[in-house]
């Protein structure tokens, strides 16, 4: 089995980075690539035929947006949900199967179903979470540096290259919209691909505030500074709920360990002073 998903891991991650490497050494050298396109283009069909599959495209079409919400490319994430989703939890059901019988193998099949699914989905929430954090940074540079007269365009870029260790995950947005605008696209398109994600809500936001002076010409510098406050305010809302349910789990961790414990201590000495005069008559 360990062999088995070395041998996966080599010919979905390693294999295309070792094709990538050839490629490009080959068109230093000039030497003919028909062979390893041909290898390579063919692994990416066969993955995107089984990805669209009419019993497959509905659950990658939700794994898919996760896996690209945590900044994979489409071919990345193809390759992520075909392994964590299918090949691992193929292996592992088979072991399980053969070491606890049906029942356990049952068991275990619903787990490895289920578990990397979940595991995506919770990654996919945690990356839109930190985008709106970051976008509440990239709504307050866009501000600045529109005030100093600059474009749309140029703030982008100029925020793309300059702010990504604020922004890690949000400058992939940002790299996407620049190179739709460097090859031509209209600023309308490319600002919709930068808030295709809906559940980012400060920067759909954004993208809408941004759209809509590119058509009437108004400033955005309050509009801007508003939406920043309205994040801020939903984000201490949100502290605000988690500390309040950390509190409930905190009574029941209480009522769980704590309540036992002290009431030995405080009925144990008791208890052992009934059992002696008891004992004693």
């Amino acid at each position: 089995m360990a062999a088995a998903v070395c041998a996966i891991w080599l010919a979905l991650y390693k294999a295309p980075q070792w094709a990538l490497r050839a490629r490009i050494r080959a068109r230093l050298d000039r030497l003919p690539l028909d062979e390893d396109e041909k290898l390579t283009s063919l692994l990416q069909h066969w993955m995107d035929r089984f990805t669209r599959h009419r019993w497959i495209a509905a659950d990658f079409s939700e794994q898919g947006v996760a896996l690209e919400t945590a900044g994979l490319s489409l071919s990345r994430a193809q390759r992520v949900y075909l392994l964590v989703c299918w090949l691992v939890p193929a292996l592992v059901i088979a072991g399980g199967f053969a070491a606890f019988g049906s029942g356990g193998g049952l068991l275990i099949a619903g787990l490895a179903f289920v578990l990397p699914r979940k595991a995506i989905r919770t990654a996919g929430r945690r990356a839109e979470y930190e985008q709106n954090l970051e976008a509440i940074e990239l709504c307050q540079m866009t501000r600045m540096l529109m005030e100093a007269g600059l474009s749309v365009e140029r703030t982008l870029r100029l925020v793309a290259t300059q702010a990504r260790p604020v922004m890690p995950r949000l400058v992939m947005r940002l790299d996407r919209f620049n190179r739709m605008m460097e090859s031509g696209a209209e600023r309308t398109a490319a600002l919709d691909e930068l808030g295709r994600n809906k559940r980012i809500t400060v920067l759909r936001n954004y993208v809408t505030l941004m759209k809509q002076s590119s058509k009437l010409g108004a400033r955005v510098s309050d509009s801007l500074g508003q939406i920043v406050q309205e994040a801020q305010h939903a984000e201490r809302t949100r502290l605000k709920e988690d500390t309040n349910r950390l509190g409930a789990k905190m009574t029941v961790i209480m009522m769980i360990f704590m309540l036992p414990a002290l009431f030995i201590l405080i009925g144990g000495p008791a208890l052992i002073s009934i059992a002696d005069a008891m004992g004693g008559s």
